[in-house]
């Protein structure tokens, strides 16, 4: 939203036109073949937020590199994605030229999901890692 308006987009245009932004990051997919369960890290589930005692039901995956995955340990791509939804009070914070922090913690009121949310579910299926979660979000933190 603030991009929009820094690009020199007028706000009144922004908040009028705009029902909903998407911001997305491509994380790596943790190879089929070779990877395998792990326990993660105390720091790896503090930097995703995910507390310990809920992780009994969670699948943590690393893969251990092989020729299919040329030695990585990751084969593939999947998003994860962060959705802010506008409504008829965020398009007033728009108009008043509120910060961009004003405008994500209202919407983090509202329900949304930030990247490294999504990517800590997506971490928690077994899907990736969460040093790769970690990496690809690591300029979105609040």
């Amino acid at each position: 939203m603030t991009r929009l308006i820094d690009i020199g987009v007028k706000p009144f245009l922004v908040a009028s036109s705009a029902r909903a932004l998407m911001a997305q990051r491509l994380v790596r997919r943790v190879c089929r073949r070779c990877g395998s369960s792990y326990v993660p890290t105390e720091a790896e589930l503090r930097a995703l937020n995910i507390d310990p005692s809920n992780t009994a039901k969670a699948t943590f995956m690393k893969g251990k590199g092989c020729n299919e995955c040329n030695k990585t340990g990751y084969r593939g791509r999947f998003g994860i994605f962060e959705v802010f939804v506008v409504d008829d009070e965020i398009r007033k914070l728009i108009y008043d030229k509120v910060s961009s922090s004003e405008l994500r913690s209202r919407a983090r009121e509202m329900g949304m999901r930030t990247l490294r949310e999504d990517g800590a579910r997506k971490v928690l299926a077994g899907l990736t890692s969460p040093e790769e979660v970690i990496r690809a979000t690591l300029g979105d933190l609040e």
